[in-house]
Protein backbone atom coordinates (compact mmCIF):
# COMPACT_ATOMS: atom_id res chain seq x y z
CA UNK A 1 0.00 0.00 0.00
CA UNK A 2 2.95 2.17 0.87
CA UNK A 3 4.58 1.80 -2.64
CA UNK A 4 1.29 2.28 -4.23
CA UNK A 5 1.06 5.59 -3.03
CA UNK A 6 4.43 6.88 -3.21
CA UNK A 7 3.49 5.47 -6.90
CA UNK A 8 0.68 8.29 -6.81
CA UNK A 9 2.93 10.92 -5.05
CA UNK A 10 1.07 10.45 -1.67
CA UNK A 11 -2.27 11.83 -2.11
CA UNK A 12 -3.78 11.13 1.56
CA UNK A 13 -0.94 13.44 2.71
CA UNK A 14 -2.80 17.21 1.10
CA UNK A 15 -4.76 17.50 4.03
CA UNK A 16 -5.68 16.40 7.64
CA UNK A 17 -7.25 13.11 8.44
CA UNK A 18 -9.01 11.70 10.66
CA UNK A 19 -9.43 7.64 11.42
CA UNK A 20 -12.24 5.26 12.29
CA UNK A 21 -12.47 1.48 13.84
CA UNK A 22 -14.48 -0.60 15.39
CA UNK A 23 -16.71 -3.11 15.29
CA UNK A 24 -19.65 -1.60 14.92
CA UNK A 25 -21.24 1.74 14.48
CA UNK A 26 -17.84 3.07 12.87
CA UNK A 27 -19.93 4.12 8.91
CA UNK A 28 -22.27 6.05 11.03
CA UNK A 29 -19.40 7.50 13.49
CA UNK A 30 -17.07 8.91 10.15
CA UNK A 31 -20.54 10.18 8.62
CA UNK A 32 -21.69 12.24 11.70
CA UNK A 33 -17.67 13.58 11.99
CA UNK A 34 -17.89 14.34 8.72
CA UNK A 35 -20.99 16.45 8.97
CA UNK A 36 -19.38 18.15 11.79
CA UNK A 37 -16.37 19.04 9.67
CA UNK A 38 -18.30 19.96 6.99
CA UNK A 39 -20.57 22.37 9.13
CA UNK A 40 -17.64 24.05 10.72
CA UNK A 41 -16.42 25.02 7.10
CA UNK A 42 -14.05 22.80 5.85
CA UNK A 43 -14.12 20.53 3.04
CA UNK A 44 -14.43 17.21 4.36
CA UNK A 45 -14.02 13.50 2.02
CA UNK A 46 -15.82 10.84 4.30
CA UNK A 47 -14.54 7.27 3.20
CA UNK A 48 -16.64 4.19 4.02
CA UNK A 49 -17.08 0.78 3.47
CA UNK A 50 -18.97 -1.07 2.51
CA UNK A 51 -21.89 -0.01 0.06
CA UNK A 52 -25.16 -0.72 -0.33
CA UNK A 53 -26.63 0.38 -3.80
CA UNK A 54 -24.21 2.43 -5.68
CA UNK A 55 -20.28 2.07 -5.14
CA UNK A 56 -19.96 6.05 -4.62
CA UNK A 57 -21.17 5.66 -1.41
CA UNK A 58 -17.76 4.71 -0.56
CA UNK A 59 -16.28 8.22 -1.83
CA UNK A 60 -18.27 11.32 -0.68
CA UNK A 61 -17.88 14.92 -0.04
CA UNK A 62 -19.39 14.65 3.85
CA UNK A 63 -21.99 12.06 2.30
CA UNK A 64 -23.01 13.79 -1.04
CA UNK A 65 -22.00 12.51 -4.14
CA UNK A 66 -19.19 13.96 -6.40
CA UNK A 67 -20.00 14.55 -9.92
CA UNK A 68 -20.50 11.52 -11.94
CA UNK A 69 -17.68 12.91 -14.22
CA UNK A 70 -15.51 13.58 -11.80
CA UNK A 71 -15.63 10.04 -10.77
CA UNK A 72 -14.24 8.62 -14.06
CA UNK A 73 -11.71 11.39 -14.65
CA UNK A 74 -9.95 10.28 -11.30
CA UNK A 75 -10.18 6.41 -12.01
CA UNK A 76 -8.89 6.83 -15.36
CA UNK A 77 -5.95 8.99 -13.87
CA UNK A 78 -5.57 6.46 -11.26
CA UNK A 79 -5.66 3.54 -13.82
CA UNK A 80 -3.12 5.23 -15.92
CA UNK A 81 -0.27 5.64 -12.99
CA UNK A 82 -0.58 2.59 -11.82
CA UNK A 83 0.09 0.83 -15.32
CA UNK A 84 2.96 -1.55 -15.16
CA UNK A 85 2.85 -1.27 -11.40
CA UNK A 86 3.77 -4.46 -9.29
CA UNK A 87 5.76 -5.34 -6.49
CA UNK A 88 8.50 -8.34 -6.48
CA UNK A 89 7.54 -11.81 -5.77
CA UNK A 90 9.12 -12.16 -2.36
CA UNK A 91 7.13 -9.05 -0.72
CA UNK A 92 3.41 -10.57 -1.36
CA UNK A 93 1.34 -10.29 -3.89
CA UNK A 94 2.32 -8.25 -6.90
CA UNK A 95 -0.85 -6.44 -7.98
CA UNK A 96 -3.04 -4.50 -5.50
CA UNK A 97 -6.40 -5.77 -4.24
CA UNK A 98 -9.45 -4.45 -4.88
CA UNK A 99 -9.87 -2.78 -1.16
CA UNK A 100 -6.42 -1.53 -1.74
CA UNK A 101 -7.08 0.05 -4.99
CA UNK A 102 -10.38 1.64 -3.75
CA UNK A 103 -8.15 3.26 -1.05
CA UNK A 104 -5.87 5.41 -3.13
CA UNK A 105 -8.94 6.25 -5.39
CA UNK A 106 -10.89 7.60 -2.09
CA UNK A 107 -7.19 9.35 -1.34
CA UNK A 108 -6.78 10.54 -4.74
CA UNK A 109 -10.48 12.12 -5.10
CA UNK A 110 -10.31 14.01 -1.73
CA UNK A 111 -6.70 15.79 -2.92
CA UNK A 112 -7.94 16.50 -6.44
CA UNK A 113 -10.74 17.75 -5.41
CA UNK A 114 -9.33 19.78 -2.75
CA UNK A 115 -10.71 18.86 0.62
CA UNK A 116 -9.05 20.07 3.84
CA UNK A 117 -10.38 17.21 5.95
CA UNK A 118 -10.81 13.41 5.64
CA UNK A 119 -12.48 10.84 7.34
CA UNK A 120 -11.70 7.36 6.95
CA UNK A 121 -13.18 4.60 8.17
CA UNK A 122 -10.99 1.25 8.44
CA UNK A 123 -12.17 -1.53 6.52
CA UNK A 124 -11.14 -5.07 8.25
CA UNK A 125 -9.13 -4.38 11.27
CA UNK A 126 -6.98 -1.44 11.50
CA UNK A 127 -3.69 -2.38 12.25
CA UNK A 128 -2.84 -4.01 9.01
CA UNK A 129 -5.66 -2.63 6.95
CA UNK A 130 -4.99 -0.23 3.69
CA UNK A 131 -6.12 2.88 5.62
CA UNK A 132 -3.67 2.63 8.00
CA UNK A 133 -1.01 4.68 5.93
CA UNK A 134 -2.69 8.09 7.17
CA UNK A 135 -1.13 10.16 9.91
CA UNK A 136 -4.49 10.42 11.07
CA UNK A 137 -5.18 14.41 13.43
CA UNK A 138 -7.15 11.74 15.15
CA UNK A 139 -8.88 8.30 16.09
CA UNK A 140 -12.41 7.17 17.18
CA UNK A 141 -12.62 3.62 18.46
CA UNK A 142 -16.49 2.14 18.76
CA UNK A 143 -17.41 -0.48 20.60
CA UNK A 144 -15.59 -3.72 19.53
CA UNK A 145 -17.71 -7.37 19.27
CA UNK A 146 -16.34 -10.90 18.20
CA UNK A 147 -16.28 -10.25 14.56
CA UNK A 148 -13.70 -11.78 11.87
CA UNK A 149 -12.28 -14.14 14.20
CA UNK A 150 -10.78 -15.79 11.89
CA UNK A 151 -8.70 -13.07 10.66
CA UNK A 152 -8.58 -10.84 13.90
CA UNK A 153 -8.71 -13.17 17.04
CA UNK A 154 -10.90 -14.97 19.25
CA UNK A 155 -11.29 -12.96 22.00
CA UNK A 156 -12.46 -9.11 22.36
CA UNK A 157 -8.87 -8.40 23.80
CA UNK A 158 -7.27 -10.05 20.55
CA UNK A 159 -9.49 -7.53 17.91
CA UNK A 160 -8.88 -4.84 20.17
CA UNK A 161 -5.51 -4.90 19.60
CA UNK A 162 -5.61 -5.14 15.75
CA UNK A 163 -8.31 -2.18 16.19
CA UNK A 164 -5.85 0.09 18.10
CA UNK A 165 -2.87 -0.49 15.73
CA UNK A 166 -4.15 2.64 14.11
CA UNK A 167 -3.21 4.87 17.16
CA UNK A 168 -0.59 7.52 16.04
CA UNK A 169 2.12 9.14 18.49
CA UNK A 170 0.69 12.28 20.44
CA UNK A 171 -2.98 11.76 18.04
CA UNK A 172 -5.69 11.96 20.45
CA UNK A 173 -8.08 8.80 20.80
CA UNK A 174 -11.86 9.11 21.41
CA UNK A 175 -13.53 5.91 22.42
CA UNK A 176 -16.83 4.57 22.83
CA UNK A 177 -15.45 1.34 24.25
CA UNK A 178 -17.60 0.16 27.93
CA UNK A 179 -15.89 -3.55 27.85
CA UNK A 180 -12.93 -3.19 30.07
CA UNK A 181 -10.64 -6.04 27.99
CA UNK A 182 -10.84 -3.90 25.19
CA UNK A 183 -10.54 -0.41 27.04
CA UNK A 184 -7.57 -1.75 28.62
CA UNK A 185 -6.08 -2.47 25.37
CA UNK A 186 -6.67 0.95 23.89
CA UNK A 187 -5.54 2.51 27.33
CA UNK A 188 -2.28 1.00 27.24
CA UNK A 189 -1.36 1.63 23.73
CA UNK A 190 -2.91 5.00 23.96
CA UNK A 191 -0.11 5.77 26.60
CA UNK A 192 2.35 4.16 24.63
CA UNK A 193 2.13 6.31 21.72
CA UNK A 194 2.05 9.57 24.48
CA UNK A 195 -2.17 9.73 22.78
CA UNK A 196 -4.32 11.61 25.11
CA UNK A 197 -7.53 9.93 25.76
CA UNK A 198 -10.70 10.40 25.83
CA UNK A 199 -13.36 7.63 26.94
CA UNK A 200 -16.80 8.80 26.32
CA UNK A 201 -18.08 6.87 29.40
CA UNK A 202 -16.70 9.22 31.47
CA UNK A 203 -17.72 12.38 29.59
CA UNK A 204 -21.12 11.37 29.12
CA UNK A 205 -23.04 12.02 32.27
CA UNK A 206 -26.58 11.37 31.38
CA UNK A 207 -28.49 10.23 27.47
CA UNK A 208 -31.94 9.98 27.26
CA UNK A 209 -33.45 8.61 24.11
CA UNK A 210 -36.11 7.96 22.51
CA UNK A 211 -36.97 6.02 18.92
CA UNK A 212 -40.26 7.92 16.19
CA UNK A 213 -41.21 7.86 12.46
CA UNK A 214 -38.63 10.55 12.24
CA UNK A 215 -35.45 9.13 13.88
CA UNK A 216 -33.77 9.62 17.07
CA UNK A 217 -34.92 12.24 19.81
CA UNK A 218 -31.87 12.24 22.28
CA UNK A 219 -31.29 14.47 25.15
CA UNK A 220 -27.84 14.31 26.82
CA UNK A 221 -25.35 16.02 29.03
CA UNK A 222 -21.83 16.00 27.28
CA UNK A 223 -18.19 17.22 29.08
CA UNK A 224 -20.67 19.62 30.66
CA UNK A 225 -22.53 20.82 28.22
CA UNK A 226 -26.24 19.99 27.27
CA UNK A 227 -27.41 18.23 24.09
CA UNK A 228 -31.07 18.34 22.13
CA UNK A 229 -30.54 16.03 18.93
CA UNK A 230 -33.22 15.37 16.55
CA UNK A 231 -31.29 12.47 14.34
CA UNK A 232 -32.61 11.14 11.00
CA UNK A 233 -31.12 8.29 11.65
CA UNK A 234 -32.92 5.91 14.42
CA UNK A 235 -31.82 3.50 17.37
CA UNK A 236 -29.86 4.45 20.68
CA UNK A 237 -26.70 3.14 18.71
CA UNK A 238 -26.54 6.15 16.60
CA UNK A 239 -27.04 9.01 19.70
CA UNK A 240 -24.11 6.84 20.94
CA UNK A 241 -22.33 7.10 17.72
CA UNK A 242 -23.42 10.99 17.30
CA UNK A 243 -22.21 11.60 20.92
CA UNK A 244 -18.80 10.30 20.14
CA UNK A 245 -18.50 12.49 17.44
CA UNK A 246 -19.72 15.59 18.99
CA UNK A 247 -17.00 14.49 22.10
CA UNK A 248 -13.91 14.52 19.47
CA UNK A 249 -15.43 17.97 17.43
CA UNK A 250 -15.51 19.30 20.82
CA UNK A 251 -12.12 18.53 22.41
CA UNK A 252 -10.88 19.14 18.60
CA UNK A 253 -12.29 22.22 18.49
CA UNK A 254 -14.45 22.47 15.80
CA UNK A 255 -17.63 21.82 17.17
CA UNK A 256 -20.11 24.63 15.89
CA UNK A 257 -24.22 25.00 15.77
CA UNK A 258 -23.97 24.51 12.30
CA UNK A 259 -22.38 21.12 12.42
CA UNK A 260 -24.76 19.49 14.24
CA UNK A 261 -27.75 20.31 12.19
CA UNK A 262 -25.58 18.92 9.49
CA UNK A 263 -24.97 15.88 11.64
CA UNK A 264 -29.00 15.66 12.27
CA UNK A 265 -29.49 15.21 8.89
CA UNK A 266 -27.35 12.40 8.55
CA UNK A 267 -28.53 9.16 6.94
CA UNK A 268 -26.84 6.28 5.51
CA UNK A 269 -27.94 3.79 3.28
CA UNK A 270 -29.00 0.71 5.14
CA UNK A 271 -28.41 2.46 8.70
CA UNK A 272 -31.94 1.62 10.10
CA UNK A 273 -32.87 4.18 7.16
CA UNK A 274 -36.70 3.97 6.99
CA UNK A 275 -38.67 3.94 3.53
CA UNK A 276 -42.59 3.82 2.41
CA UNK A 277 -43.22 0.97 -0.42
CA UNK A 278 -46.70 0.47 -1.51
CA UNK A 279 -47.86 2.18 1.58
CA UNK A 280 -45.89 0.12 3.74
CA UNK A 281 -43.29 1.58 6.02
CA UNK A 282 -40.07 -1.05 5.02
CA UNK A 283 -36.72 -0.46 7.85
CA UNK A 284 -33.93 -1.57 5.89
CA UNK A 285 -30.67 -2.08 8.62
CA UNK A 286 -27.92 -3.97 8.51
CA UNK A 287 -27.77 -5.45 12.11
CA UNK A 288 -25.73 -8.86 11.71
CA UNK A 289 -24.10 -9.38 15.40
CA UNK A 290 -26.39 -10.43 18.71
CA UNK A 291 -26.20 -6.80 19.89
CA UNK A 292 -27.18 -4.72 16.86
CA UNK A 293 -30.04 -7.19 16.18
CA UNK A 294 -31.37 -6.22 19.58
CA UNK A 295 -30.69 -2.45 19.13
CA UNK A 296 -32.32 -2.75 15.72
CA UNK A 297 -35.45 -5.32 17.14
CA UNK A 298 -36.26 -2.80 19.85
CA UNK A 299 -35.94 0.57 18.14
CA UNK A 300 -38.35 -1.41 15.30
CA UNK A 301 -41.07 -2.26 17.49
CA UNK A 302 -41.91 1.13 18.73
CA UNK A 303 -42.33 2.56 15.03
CA UNK A 304 -44.25 -0.40 13.35
CA UNK A 305 -48.08 -1.77 12.98
CA UNK A 306 -49.29 -4.60 14.62
CA UNK A 307 -47.94 -8.24 12.80
CA UNK A 308 -44.70 -6.95 11.17
CA UNK A 309 -42.55 -9.06 8.90
CA UNK A 310 -39.74 -9.92 8.83
CA UNK A 311 -36.94 -10.40 6.02
CA UNK A 312 -33.96 -11.68 7.14
CA UNK A 313 -30.97 -13.81 6.17
CA UNK A 314 -27.15 -14.62 7.58
CA UNK A 315 -24.01 -15.13 5.52
CA UNK A 316 -21.65 -18.16 6.91
CA UNK A 317 -19.86 -17.10 10.40
CA UNK A 318 -22.12 -15.61 12.35
CA UNK A 319 -23.76 -16.47 15.54
CA UNK A 320 -26.93 -17.69 13.70
CA UNK A 321 -29.00 -19.27 17.38
CA UNK A 322 -28.03 -15.72 18.93
CA UNK A 323 -29.00 -13.47 16.72
CA UNK A 324 -32.17 -15.23 15.67
CA UNK A 325 -33.93 -16.03 19.40
CA UNK A 326 -32.73 -12.34 20.00
CA UNK A 327 -34.25 -10.83 16.77
CA UNK A 328 -37.45 -13.10 16.19
CA UNK A 329 -39.69 -12.78 19.15
CA UNK A 330 -41.92 -10.29 17.95
CA UNK A 331 -42.40 -11.06 14.58
CA UNK A 332 -45.33 -13.30 13.70
CA UNK A 333 -44.39 -14.35 10.27
CA UNK A 334 -40.49 -14.55 8.93
CA UNK A 335 -39.15 -15.25 5.80
CA UNK A 336 -35.78 -16.54 4.94
CA UNK A 337 -34.46 -15.53 1.61
CA UNK A 338 -30.89 -15.87 -0.21
CA UNK A 339 -28.44 -13.10 0.11
CA UNK A 340 -26.14 -12.15 -2.20
CA UNK A 341 -23.34 -14.18 -3.90
CA UNK A 342 -20.60 -12.16 -2.61
CA UNK A 343 -20.26 -13.87 0.75
CA UNK A 344 -20.58 -17.85 1.75
CA UNK A 345 -24.04 -18.49 3.03
CA UNK A 346 -26.75 -21.52 3.15
CA UNK A 347 -30.15 -19.87 3.76
CA UNK A 348 -32.19 -22.95 3.53
CA UNK A 349 -30.19 -24.82 6.05
CA UNK A 350 -30.62 -21.33 8.40
CA UNK A 351 -34.48 -21.50 7.67
CA UNK A 352 -34.47 -25.25 8.97
CA UNK A 353 -32.74 -24.27 11.89
CA UNK A 354 -34.88 -21.21 12.74
CA UNK A 355 -38.46 -23.45 12.22
CA UNK A 356 -36.66 -26.07 15.04
CA UNK A 357 -35.93 -22.82 17.67
CA UNK A 358 -39.36 -21.28 16.76
CA UNK A 359 -41.71 -24.17 15.21
CA UNK A 360 -44.87 -22.00 16.55
CA UNK A 361 -44.18 -19.13 14.28
CA UNK A 362 -44.69 -18.61 10.26
CA UNK A 363 -41.54 -18.84 9.04
CA UNK A 364 -40.84 -19.80 5.38
CA UNK A 365 -37.65 -19.68 2.61
CA UNK A 366 -38.14 -17.92 -0.83
CA UNK A 367 -34.94 -17.52 -2.39
CA UNK A 368 -34.93 -14.58 -4.51
CA UNK A 369 -35.27 -11.30 -2.23
CA UNK A 370 -37.30 -9.63 -4.63
CA UNK A 371 -39.92 -12.49 -4.36
CA UNK A 372 -39.55 -12.31 -0.73
CA UNK A 373 -40.60 -8.66 -0.58
CA UNK A 374 -43.25 -9.01 -2.90
CA UNK A 375 -44.44 -11.87 -0.53
CA UNK A 376 -44.26 -9.06 2.29
CA UNK A 377 -46.08 -6.69 0.86
CA UNK A 378 -49.20 -8.64 0.86
CA UNK A 379 -49.38 -8.09 4.40
CA UNK A 380 -50.99 -5.40 5.98
CA UNK A 381 -47.74 -4.81 8.02
CA UNK A 382 -44.66 -2.85 8.62
CA UNK A 383 -41.29 -4.84 7.35
CA UNK A 384 -38.19 -4.91 8.30
CA UNK A 385 -35.25 -6.40 6.22
CA UNK A 386 -31.59 -6.70 8.21
CA UNK A 387 -29.26 -10.24 8.52
CA UNK A 388 -26.88 -9.09 5.61
CA UNK A 389 -25.50 -5.96 4.42
CA UNK A 390 -26.35 -6.77 0.85
CA UNK A 391 -29.90 -8.02 1.16
CA UNK A 392 -31.66 -4.92 0.50
CA UNK A 393 -29.46 -4.13 -2.26
CA UNK A 394 -31.02 -7.38 -4.44
CA UNK A 395 -34.52 -6.16 -4.41
CA UNK A 396 -35.44 -4.13 -7.21
CA UNK A 397 -38.37 -2.10 -5.44
CA UNK A 398 -35.53 -0.50 -3.05
CA UNK A 399 -32.97 0.56 -5.62
CA UNK A 400 -33.01 3.52 -7.73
Amino acid sequence: MEALLDRLGNPEKAYRTYHIAGSKGKGSTAAYLAALLEGSGKVCGLYTSPHLFTIRERFTLSGKFFPDEFYITICNELLARINGFGLPEELGPEKPTVFEMYTAYGYMLFQRWGCTDAVIETGLGGRLDATNTIMSEAVFLTPIELEHTDVLGETITAIAREKAGIIRTNSPVFTAEENPDADKVFREKAETMDAPYYPLPEFLAAMETETTIDGEQAELTLNGKEYKLHLKMATKAMAENAALAILGADKLGFLTENGIREMERVQLPGRFERRTVENHLVVIDTAHTVHSAAVTRDAFIRIAKNNPVLIFTLVAGKDEDGIMKTLFPPFRRVIITKPSGYKKSNPAELAGRAESIFPEKHIIYIESPDAALDVALREESSILITGSFYLASEMSKLRG
